[in-house]
């Protein structure tokens, strides 16, 4: 399924139009939209976004990495199961599904955050279905 490609927040241009993004592109650049946004923003998705913005310029204790984690983690599962139910769903009413393998998230390798008091940096390690592995960097400040 195929999305719009987005550049600091504008529509990139491509030749002939709009460029759009699909495979592991359309999940890079969702997953770091998603953690770049404050939960809860957008009216059409109550759940997108994340809660990352909130740990920045709080003191920084032995449990604010794995908080950090957490919501990652959090964001990610999100992901994954907002996928799963678009395929069930086409499932269900015998429709084709438009997500590819190169779309679908099969593993989460790892998660690596760093925090400091204005830096929140999150590195992403995963596998699509289709044995894609790719990287995901987003830096909240």
């Amino acid at each position: 399924m195929k999305t719009l490609a987005l550049s600091g927040g504008d529509l990139v241009l491509g030749s002939g139009g709009l460029q759009m993004l699909d495979g592991p592109a359309k999940i890079r650049q969702d997953i770091a939209l998603c953690l770049g946004e404050e939960y809860g923003l957008d009216p059409y998705h109550s759940g997108w976004g994340s809660v990352l913005k909130k740990y920045l310029g709080m003191p920084i204790t032995s449990d604010t990495p794995m908080l950090v984690q957490a919501e990652v983690n959090r964001v990610l599962q999100q992901y994954i199961t907002n996928q799963q139910q678009r395929l069930d769903a086409a499932s269900l009413n015998n429709q084709q599904h438009t997500i590819t393998t190169s779309e679908i998230i099969r593993t989460v390798n790892s998660v690596d955050v760093t925090v400091l008091y204005d830096t929140v940096s999150v590195l992403i390690n995963l596998t699509t279905m289709a044995g894609q592995t790719m990287t995901i960097s987003r830096t909240v400040s």
